[in-house]
């Protein structure tokens, strides 16, 4: 079995390599992406045309994938937003300020915490 690779896989490769350049440097990769794609439909499909539309048709498809994902993000950070503006965080947490005193603690006292909570959450309560 033979493996040929085109034009298409070497401009494919070149662009994965750019962007992840680009994300060691920490800058933004929007434009490397929209960039590479546009030349791997235009490399694909040899017109300007169906290379503009391939870029569309990525954003719509990215768009059907992670909207789910985005939305529970988007309401995470908005809900710890309000808890520490409105200083419900310091009020949860002050009961066990007193064991959480060295990073180690901490992490190793939140995760059982997390633990013997959400081991409680799942059970019928008798009020429900």
């Amino acid at each position: 079995m033979d493996i040929h690779l085109t034009a298409i896989h070497w401009v494919y490769l070149s662009f994965i390599l750019a962007i992840i350049g680009l994300m060691a440097m920490r800058r933004d990769t929007s434009l490397i992406c929209i960039v590479g794609i546009f030349a791997i439909g235009l490399l694909a499909t040899g017109r300007v045309g169906p290379s503009v539309s391939a870029v569309f048709e990525s954003f719509i498809f990215a768009i059907k994938e992670l909207i789910g994902t985005i939305l529970i993000i988007s309401i995470i950070v908005a809900m710890s937003r309000i808890l520490i503006r409105t200083g419900i965080n310091e009020t949860m947490i002050a009961p066990f300020a007193r064991m959480l005193r060295t990073p180690a603690l901490a992490y190793w006292g939140i995760g059982l915490i997390m633990l013997v909570t959400s081991c409680f959450s799942g059970l019928p309560l008798p009020w429900r």
